[in-house]
Parts: structure tokens; C-alpha cells; sequence
């Protein structure tokens, strides 16, 4: 497994190669959220994480009460113009804001996801944790010995990068058989970055994880 990291603006100015020499070897990215918010350190974010050779992905922070296809369109407008052109893990759409209902959200992040691949031919990630997945989204149940198809069964087509802080493993997540990315802590202290940041692995080697990146 590999040792990575998530930033945002809320990180403020980080040090890069000093991130570098704390064993990072890829971070994620904040691009934008909603139909018009860009992170105010992304460009700055992804030429330091270019420049210190650190392997950069992006996200995209959902909000389900917008526009989806708005949405899509703002998190590739704002990787064309300030994503610095680099190669970059595959874009990824993190959730963790309550929607309308149950079924709502479901059609609305697939719709998202749908157009993020119409736009860059490529697909993306879900950033989630068990306990929001379960409660926001219209998981199957058993009844009867028998599943109860939830119409979420699409999702498995995505990588799954799970948030989890636990001291054991993270839980399983339906309909993934596993997990890309693993957020495992939300306070993790780093040399190069002065706030707490997010930590995560990945579950795979170095060549894998260079598979992933695409221009």
C-alpha cells in the first residue's frame, strides 16, 4: 500500500517537497464544489504536488439540491483551466452532504458521474463513508433470505475511495467488493503542512497506482 494525503484551502500554503520527504506519494486534491466554487489553493495545490513529484488527483465536492450536470461541467471547466495540464489519478466526486431523498440522490449523482465520463472519457471515483452511503442512498436490504435490489448497482463501475476512521478495517460498502482509496484519518499531522490534513492509502503498488494516472 501506498501513503497519500487530501488537501484543501483549508490546509493553507503547504511545502511540498517537505510533504514529499514524509513519505507521501500521491495527493488528492480539492477542484471545486457545487455549480461555481473553485478552491482557492487548487492551481497552487496541483503545480506544488507536480513540482515535488507527488502523483495529484482532484475532487469535486457534491452538493445534491444543485444542478448535477452543472455541476460535472464546473469540476471539468475548472481542471482544463487550472489543473496545469499534468497527468492525474481519475477525477472523483466526494459526498457527504445530505440530498433530497433517497432515490433523488441516486439519480442525481449517477446522472454526475455520467457526464464527467461524456466530457473526459474517463472514470471517475466515489469519495463516501459507509455510515453516509447507507443512510443516503437507497442501499438493498434482505427480507426473506432474499436481496432486495436497490438500483445502486451502477456504483460498482466507479473506484470506491471510502472514508473510515476506525482502529480495525474499514466496513464493506455495497455494491463495491472492495476499495481503491482508504481516507483513514482527518487529523493526521505531516512535515510541510501546519494544519491537521486527511490520511489515506492506497490499496495497491506504486506501478498500479501510476496506471491510474491519465492526462
Amino acid at each position: 500500500m501506498l501513503f497519500g494525503i487530501d488537501v484543501s484551502y483549508h490546509q493553507g500554503l503547504i511545502d511540498w517537497p517537505r510533504v514529499r520527504t514524509s513519505g507521501v506519494r500521491f495527493a488528492i486534491i480539492k477542484a471545486s464544489e457545487g455549480e461555481g466554487y473553485t478552491d482557492p489553493m487548487f492551481e497552487q495545490n496541483m503545480l506544488g504536488a507536480a513540482e515535488a513529484e507527488i502523483v495529484a488527483g482532484t475532487y469535486h465536492f457534491f452538493l445534491p439540491r444543485y444542478d448535477p450536470l452543472a455541476q460535472a461541467r464546473h469540476y471539468v471547466k475548472t481542471l482544463q483551466e487550472l489543473g496545469g495540464g499534468k497527468p492525474t489519478l481519475p477525477p472523483c466526486v466526494d459526498i457527504e452532504t445530505p440530498g433530497p431523498g433517497k432515490s433523488a440522490y441516486n439519480q442525481s449523482l449517477k446522472v454526475f458521474l455520467e457526464e464527467i465520463f461524456r466530457l473526459t472519457g474517463r472514470t471517475a471515483m466515489i469519495y463516501v463513508s459507509p455510515g453516509f452511503w447507507n443512510s443516503y442512498l437507497p442501499v438493498p436490504v434482505y427480507s426473506g433470505y432474499k436481496l432486495q435490489r436497490s438500483g445502486v448497482d451502477w456504483a460498482a463501475e466507479y473506484p470506491l475511495w471510502v472514508a473510515h476512521y476506525t482502529t480495525g478495517w474499514p466496513h464493506q460498502v455495497y455494491p463495491w467488493a472492495g476499495w481503491a482509496f482508504w481516507q483513514y484519518s482527518s487529523s493526521g499531522k505531516i512535515a510541510g503542512i501546519t494544519t491537521r490534513v486527511d490520511l489515506n492509502l492506497f490499496s495497491g503498488t506504486a506501478q498500479e497506482l501510476a496506471a491510474l494516472v491519465e492526462s
